[in-house]
């Protein structure tokens, strides 16, 4: 530190003006003088503190910038590298997602197609069984009309032999009747 200006014989008269001896008063003012020489700082010594410190900080401000710097670097390209990673991986993604979608369109056109032709075989089948059961119960229907055809037809036959035989045994009855009463008119007409 710069030395201060500091009147160690003023000092020591002073301390003998106040009581203490002159030795004693001598001995206070070294030990104040060095007391201020090794403590107290002067306007230049402050400057030069100010100017170090500056000096210290404009250091520290160059290296923290390069720091920050070299950071900002290393953080753009790590996010460079994590952008490509990442749009690799999206890519990949998109790809096997349209694999993944485009397979299931073919298996689902696959299944699509045998159910369709399932089912068209199966209509087939259906339409042959419902056909021939058609078939089935129409010849069994004709049947059974021509044999109730055949029993009306049996019984209208019949009954028309019976209206026949009745009408013959009637009009027998009738002419047998006019016939005894024409002959027992006759008889009677004659007696």
């Amino acid at each position: 530190m710069s030395a201060l200006a500091f009147d160690t014989l003023a000092y020591a008269r002073r301390m003998e003006a106040v009581g203490f001896s002159r030795a004693q008063a001598e001995a206070l003012a070294e030990e104040q003088a060095k007391l201020i020489d090794d403590r107290l700082a002067t306007k230049l010594d402050l400057e030069a503190l100010r100017l170090a410190t500056k000096k210290d900080l404009d250091a520290l401000s160059l290296t923290t910038k390069a720091d920050l710097e070299a950071h900002r670097l290393a953080t753009k390209a790590d996010l460079d590298a994590l952008s490509l990673t990442t749009k690799a991986d999206l890519e990949a993604y998109r790809l096997a997602t349209k694999a993944d979608l485009d397979a299931l369109s073919l298996t689902t056109k696959a299944d699509l197609e045998a159910y369709r032709l399932a089912t068209k075989a199966d209509l087939e089948a259906l339409s042959l069984t419902t056909k021939a059961d058609l078939d089935a119960h129409r010849i069994t229907t004709k049947a059974d009309l021509d044999s109730l055809r055949n029993s009306l037809e049996k019984s209208i036959a019949e009954g028309k032999a019976e209206t026949l035989k009745w009408i013959v045994g009637t009009v027998g009855l009738q002419t047998v009747v006019i016939l005894g009463a024409a002959l027992a008119l006759a008889r009677m007409a004659a007696h």
